[in-house]
């Protein structure tokens, strides 16, 4: 929530400075809009993907809002640039530490050398019932809205190929801990399973996705992965995944038993 309530704060005021360039020529339109759009940042689901071609759209649509691109043109575009360095800056604000369940002991690791620097995340990973579970904090740049933060920034990890990076941390610990599972953590790939969307995990409805670990040149299914989103207003968003070889038999596709024992912990 602070790091959302920083950034907000910075984009107003950053937005006050470029567009009152002169205090004769104050740009109270785009100030007015861009304020606006920071504040629906808390609002819109998927964030700045909506708001900026909304945004765009309605500038152009209107006879005196082209009229005003024409006479302050080369400020607003300085200032949508300005903003969406700011915004990505902020997205570098450090997260909060992931906790894990009481009953699956101490985390075997804190970090993931495979993680990008941008935006900011913290995984901590353990190795329980068979499974390894990973808690992923992470900062969602797009959006300060909790509504669909979860599905939206699982969405765009697939398209940027984020989980593919992080799973290389789960394929890395099944090699070295369970017996006769051995895979070349740069060889496997993530193939998205058809799903509801969203599980009722007792008295909380939570978005999921789910995904087969799968090797190149291989039919064979290595794994299987389910993750979890858990939202939070601010920017800040945490992902529950857990990552099971199928050589550690589980009916369960849904892995209930430890997202309750992860849901109760909160």
């Amino acid at each position: 929530m602070l790091g959302g309530l920083l950034a907000s704060t910075a984009l107003v005021a950053c937005l006050f400075g470029l567009l009152k360039w002169r205090s004769e020529d104050f740009d109270k339109t785009s100030m007015i809009s861009l304020s606006v759009g920071v504040l629906l940042l808390w609002i819109i689901p998927w964030g700045i993907f909506v708001i900026l071609p909304l945004a765009i759209i309605i500038s152009l649509v209107s006879p005196a809002g082209r009229e005003e691109w024409v006479r302050y043109r080369s400020r607003r575009i300085a200032t949508s640039l300005v903003l969406l360095i700011l915004l990505n800056l902020f997205a570098l604000y450090p997260v909060s530490t992931p906790s894990g369940a009481e009953e699956w002991g101490e985390p075997i690791t804190t970090e993931n050398p495979h993680a990008p620097s941008w935006p900011a995340s913290e995984q901590y990973t353990w190795l329980h019932d068979g499974a390894v579970i990973g808690i992923l904090s992470t900062r969602t740049p797009h959006t300060f809205c909790s509504w669909s933060q979860d599905s939206s920034s699982v969405t765009l990890g697939v398209m940027l190929g984020m989980h593919d990076k992080r799973m290389r941390q789960s394929i890395d610990v099944m090699n070295s801990m369970i017996s006769g599972f051995s895979i070349d953590p740069d060889a496997f790939w993530l193939e998205e399973v058809e799903t509801e969307g969203n599980h009722q995990y007792g008295e909380d409805t939570q978005f999921i996705a789910r995904f087969n670990v799968k090797r190149d040149g291989f039919e064979t299914t290595l794994a299987t992965v389910i993750i979890v989103g858990f939202p939070n207003a601010g920017g800040e968003v945490t992902l529950l995944s857990i990552t099971r070889p199928t050589l550690s038999f589980q009916e369960d596709i849904f892995e209930e038993k430890i997202v309750l024992e992860y849901i109760d912990s909160l």
